[in-house]
């Protein structure tokens, strides 16, 4: 198993000029990249002005509590896993609520949240869950429990019930500009969108925008933009980069394409599970993607639609390309693969059970639900065994692309 966190001192290489320095960067692969960035302190500080252009998608494994690293591999090269080590005790004792690029949001036990780089092990503090200002006022009792007020009131008739409890993050995004360090942080909580920018000293929640209103089951974050899709199959846009977020775009869908479904008898529970995702494609484009597949069955399928913004219609014809893009379905976005060894192009790259969507669902986790689906074929493809034999309920593996840039 490979390392990428060792430093050498490498001193004849360290009075390269850093035009040439800046060429070479760009024109190395991920791992080559890290490599790179280790051979002495001043290729190191001239990676930081520098990406590889080819941003290939990897899978990260992230190993039960306590444990201070994290795994990496990828499709191109099947028979390396590399090892990012001496993340530290905090590390080891957070979760990852979401990635953009090579930075993770991430909250410890007491429910903390921060962001950190993964190679460059930066980290970004965020408010403390307690400043959140506006209608919804969130309190640390005793013991790392909350208690939650909206409008100076209960959110429930049974208070006693809401005096302690566990404080549960959804819809967590993230987006980051990995040189000026712009980030827009995201999550709900009892419906209510929260966020936080660069700059805040506190978080806020969006006044005319509630999830339950909403119905919300699938967002986008990207470029200040937060993507939202409901159960209604209606999209909005909102901008969040002043002081009061904006809303962009607004659809009432008309005329809905509904998915034909084949109810299955209730034989033991057997069932099908239907996911919605929403993605944004590199020129802007929205498109709904629906993972299907049935709980006692490790066979997905997906059908994607897109939306016709002109006339506030998703298309009822099935896209059945992604041209030369891939899709990454846990972000939401998609990437360019016309250029690059190492992407399958008109693909989605997809790690089933991450959402808590699928554990309430009588379905057992498997290796076999992270994989490449090719929409040429509806063939998946699979990392190497020794990556993913491990997968369970207590690990957690997705897809990220390390020096993701959103290009178009």
């Amino acid at each position: 198993m490979d390392s990428l966190s060792l430093v050498s001192n490498g001193s004849g290489w360290s009075k390269l000029p850093s035009d040439i320095l800046d060429m070479v960067f760009k024109r190395l692969g991920f791992a080559d990249f890290q490599r790179a960035k280790s051979v002495c302190p001043s290729w190191l500080c001239a990676s930081r002005q520098s990406a590889p252009d080819n941003q290939i998608p990897w899978l990260i494994q992230f190993p039960e509590k306590g444990k201070d690293y994290c795994l990496l591999c990828n499709l191109e090269e099947k028979e390396k896993v590399y090892r990012i080590q001496d993340l530290g005790d905090e590390f080891a004792n957070s979760h990852c609520l979401a990635i953009y690029g090579s930075w993770l949001l991430m909250r410890d036990p007491r429910y903390n949240l921060y962001v950190m780089n993964l190679f460059t092990r930066e980290m970004i503090n965020l408010p403390s869950v307690e400043s959140l200002v506006g209608r919804l006022k969130i309190k640390r009792t005793i013991d790392d429990m909350f208690s939650i007020k909206i409008n100076d009131r209960y959110d429930d008739e049974h208070v006693e019930e809401h005096i302690r409890f566990n404080l549960e993050i959804d819809f967590p995004l993230l987006w980051i500009d990995d040189k000026t360090k712009n980030y827009v942080v995201m999550w709900s909580i009892r419906n209510y969108m929260i966020y936080s920018t660069k700059g805040d000293y506190c978080w806020k929640h969006v006044d005319y925008c509630s999830l339950n209103t909403l119905g919300a089951i699938a967002m986008v974050c990207l470029d200040h933009k937060i993507y939202l899709y409901s159960n209604s199959c209606d999209v909005k846009v909102l901008e969040i980069s002043g002081a009061i977020p904006k809303k962009m775009f607004d659809t009432q869908v008309k005329d809905d394409v509904r998915m034909p479904r084949r109810y299955l008898p209730n034989r033991g529970g057997v069932r099908h599970i239907e996911r919605s995702h929403l993605v944004v494609t590199m020129n802007g484009e929205v498109l709904r993607v629906k993972s299907i597949t049935r709980s006692d069955s490790d066979v997905w399928s997906f059908h994607i639609y897109k939306m016709d913004f002109s006339n506030s219609k998703w298309e009822r014809q099935l896209i059945t390309s992604l041209g030369e893009e891939a899709i990454l379905l846990d972000q939401g976005i998609t990437v360019l693969a016309n250029t690059i060894k190492g992407i399958n192009k008109n693909s989605i790259y997809f790690s089933g059970f991450r959402s808590p969507h699928y554990s309430r669902v009588n379905r057992v986790c498997s290796e076999k639900d992270v994989f490449v689906f090719n929409l040429d074929t509806h063939e998946v493809e699979r990392p190497h065994q020794s990556f993913c034999s491990s997968i369970n309920q207590s690990f957690d593996v997705r897809w990220f692309v390390p020096n993701y840039e959103r290009k178009g």
